[in-house]
């Protein structure tokens, strides 16, 4: 079973009948993907923890998901946690969820379901909800809809074993509230639906390497990230790594170009030229001494002028990616719908050239890449942003887009990739013109990588996210700065 740069985003039911398919009926392989996913869950629960795991509280369902939940806690309890199990719904089902109790519940604690009032005075380590899994739809039983809502007076880090129970294929009314939920084998569709996102947490997708079918939508997983984790050939050139040209900045907005030359460098670009307001130069150049720098006019309110594209007309010839709009402010369009038209090659659209306009001139970029969130789709469309107006939009223009928020996704209005990494610690400025710079980079040598543009561009994504997930794992989500990511990139690398 070898890992998977993208694994499919499936409905429960569909991913149920891909892995009972799979087991065939074999108790021995059940068990072996039972102990393969709580060994994985254990690892992945204790990476969020930051700190050792003393107390756990496990709430099991009778189920598979219980099983995996009590087996996921044995690996606490063999490093010393003391571990508390809840059944909310009775003794676990005769088969192998009765026989993971036997074998690996010694060393925990049953209390009853009506002593949750006295947990909730406890606090918790890790929170670990088992109770019901990917089997679920419809509607919770009354009782179990009051013991779900009663888990929100729990305190720990509460996470959630493949789904949050409650949630499932035309699931209504409560669920469990995760911090962290990690869907096993593939990406459950459940979890990406409107209702979900007050329940999920972060989410996060624990390859098990097991073959499902092809879907319309899938989800990246590191292994995206291989072709950047090669040696480079060894008579490579600089000229062979991607030449970039940045195109952005105003007097008041300087920060954001200067962010995406830090990205674009820190992510690999062979040559990266930046061309922004002339008085930003003096101050750019010995703080980024990397990058070739390119002093453009700018006119009264400190925006560059249309007189100073001319300036750029000999170097808009031999870059393989332009990346154009961060800091530019409300009234460049005029000069960006120029710039555009003017090059045939990758363009990265990000921030202030994210407009109907400045898209429409884009019509020889080769390939065109949008960079939105939520509002700047909406500009962009007039529609609110999800996957499927994404897509939509992605078809009609040409482009490859990338879908920003909680929940990010790349779609080139045929395919649909979700990227679950990442997460609140982007929540602050500038984290997209961080993106934007990778993203343009990884663009302007996806040849030399092996690359198409559309992988290249999953593959940028990925390694923003991954790198997000390292700094918050390292430093926390509240005391960083933007650009502490940077130095999160190398290490986003190695596995």
């Amino acid at each position: 079973m070898e890992p998977s740069a993208r694994l499919p985003v499936l409905s429960c039911a569909e991913a149920a009948t891909a892995e009972a398919a799979w087991i065939a009926g074999d108790a021995r392989k059940s068990g072996e993907l039972m102990t393969l996913a709580a060994a994985h869950l254990a690892v992945r629960a204790a990476g969020v923890l930051r700190q050792p795991a003393r107390r756990v509280l496990v709430l099991a369902g009778k189920g598979n998901n219980g099983a995996d939940a009590i087996l996921a806690a044995s690996f606490f309890v063999d490093a010393g946690a003391e571990v508390s199990v809840v059944f909310p719904q009775g003794a676990p089902k005769p088969g192998q969820p009765t026989k993971v109790w036997k074998r690996f519940g010694r060393g925990m604690t049953v209390v009853p379901a009506g002593d949750l009032p006295r947990l909730a005075r406890r606090s918790f380590c890790l929170i670990l909800d088992g109770i019901l899994g990917q089997g679920f739809r419809g509607k919770l039983p009354a009782e179990l809809a009051r013991f779900l809502r009663s888990t929100q007076a729990l305190r720990g880090l509460r996470v959630a074993v493949d789904l949050p129970s409650g949630l499932g294929d035309d699931s209504t009314g409560p669920a469990f509230r995760a911090d962290h939920t990690f869907s096993l084998g593939c990406l459950k569709s459940p979890l990406l639906a409107p209702r979900a996102q007050r329940f999920v947490g972060r989410v996060r997708v624990i390859d098990l390497g097991l073959p499902y079918p092809p879907a319309a939508e899938t989800c990246a997983t590191l292994e995206a990230l291989a072709s950047l984790r090669g040696p480079r050939d060894a008579r490579t050139d600089k000229r062979h790594q991607g030449r970039l040209l940045i195109v952005g900045g105003s007097d008041d907005f300087p920060g954001a170009v200067l962010m995406n030359t830090l990205a674009a460098l820190r992510s690999g670009a062979g040559l990266v030229t930046t061309a922004l307001p002339r008085p930003l130069v003096p101050r750019a150049a010995p703080a980024i001494p990397e990058a070739m720098w390119r002093g453009l006019a700018t006119d009264r309110h400190g925006t560059l002028t249309l007189a100073s594209l001319r300036k750029l007309g000999p170097t808009l010839r031999n870059k393989d990616a332009l990346l154009a709009g961060s800091g530019m402010g409300p009234t460049s369009e005029s000069l960006l719908r120029r710039l555009v038209k003017a090059f045939p090659g990758a363009l990265v659209l990000d921030a202030d050239a994210l407009r109907p306009g400045v898209v429409a001139a884009a019509r020889r970029a080769a390939p065109l890449v949008l960079l939105p969130h939520a509002g700047e789709f909406r500009r962009l469309s007039g529609h609110a942003m999800t996957p499927a107006t994404g897509r939509a939009y992605a078809r009609k223009h040409g482009a490859i887009v990338v879908l920003k928020g909680p929940l990010t996704c790349v779609t080139d209005g045929t395919r649909v990739v979700h990227i679950p990494l990442g997460g609140p610690v982007l929540a602050r400025g500038g984290s997209g013109d961080l993106l934007a710079g990778i993203v343009a980079s990884v663009l302007a040598r996806h040849a030399t990588l092996g690359l198409t543009p559309f992988d290249a561009v999953v593959t940028a994504v990925t390694w923003h996210g991954r790198a997000a997930d390292l700094l918050g794992n390292s430093l926390g989500e509240e005391a960083v700065r933007t650009t502490d990511l940077l130095a999160e990139l190398s290490p986003a690398l190695l596995g």
